[in-house]
C-alpha cells in the first residue's frame, strides 16, 4: 500500500515540474518575440530617418547645382 501512495506523490512531482518547465519555455519564447518586435520597429525608424535625410541631401545638391 505504501508503494501506491509514493507513486502518486512522484507523479504529482513530475507533473508539477513539467508544468513549470512549460511555463518557463512559453515565457522565454514570448520575451524573445517581444524583443524581436521592438528591434524591428527600431530598424524601421532608423531606415525611415535615413531615407528622409537622403531626400533632403538630394534636394540641397539640386539647389546648389542649379544656382
Amino acid at each position: 500500500m505504501k508503494n501506491k501512495g509514493e507513486r502518486g506523490a512522484v507523479t504529482l512531482f513530475v507533473v508539477v515540474i513539467c508544468v513549470f518547465i512549460t511555463i518557463m519555455l512559453v515565457t522565454f519564447t514570448m520575451r524573445l518575440e517581444n524583443q524581436k518586435q521592438i528591434q524591428n520597429k527600431e530598424i524601421e525608424q532608423i531606415t525611415k530617418s535615413y531615407q528622409e535625410n537622403e531626400q533632403d541631401m538630394e534636394e540641397m545638391y539640386s539647389r546648389i547645382v542649379n544656382e
